[in-house]
């Protein structure tokens, strides 16, 4: 079994923002043909599928192409004050991935690469936790989105999370069968003080 993790940040209220991390789950043996399904939505010059940039006919039409693809998601989702301290709300929902990732036996994880330098800070933020218990088994890659379709999954989970907020249920109610675990993240489930690398 293998992840692919994709992210948000949405501000919900002037008062309150959510940082949302999504890990869609498919077996080993199934990622190439899921990659060539999922390459059949691209229209022509486009690169990868990005739910923010599609119109609403395109986001059904991508709704319902993963949900017949039928991934397991797992969603984690803190909400909090609003506050610019977003890679923190990030550390937390990657924690709370691993963590499930390794009670499931899923050990490893595709992220969405940034930079460089946000990049190394995933990989030690990684050897941190699992210096406090987190499995070691377990390894993170970065892929950039054009490259790998299988991120698409993820962002159109959480396209949909965001769309459902903003009172648009439809795409949501549609993967809701794909929705293994759906949940908020609690405090830093390491053993030791902090979750910082």
């Amino acid at each position: 079994m293998r992840a692919f993790v994709d992210e948000s940040s949405t501000v919900r209220t002037p008062e309150r923002q959510e940082y949302l991390v999504c890990a869609a789950l498919l077996q080993a043996d199934e990622c190439d043909a899921v990659r060539d399904e999922l390459k059949k939505l691209l229209l022509p010059g486009q690169i990868k599928l990005h739910w923010s940039d599609e119109s609403d006919r395109r986001k059904r039409k991508i709704v319902a192409a993963v949900s017949s693809l039928h991934p397991m998601n797992v969603v984690v989702r803190p909400l909090d004050v609003r506050t610019r301290r977003i890679e923190r709300y990030r550390r937390k929902c990657l924690e709370a991935v691993y963590y499930e990732m390794s009670e499931m036996d899923v050990n490893d994880l595709i992220l969405e690469t940034r930079t460089p330098t946000q990049d190394g800070q995933d990989r030690a933020h990684i050897v941190a936790l699992q210096g406090q218990g987190l499995d070691r088994s377990l390894r993170i890659q970065h892929q950039r989105g054009g490259d790998e379709p299988l991120l698409w999954i993820p962002d159109a989970v959480l396209g949909a999370i965001n769309a459902d907020a903003r009172g648009e249920a439809r795409h949501l109610e549609e993967l809701a069968d794909t929705l293994l675990i759906h949940k908020h993240t609690a405090d830093s489930l390491a053993t030791g003080e902090s979750e910082r690398p």
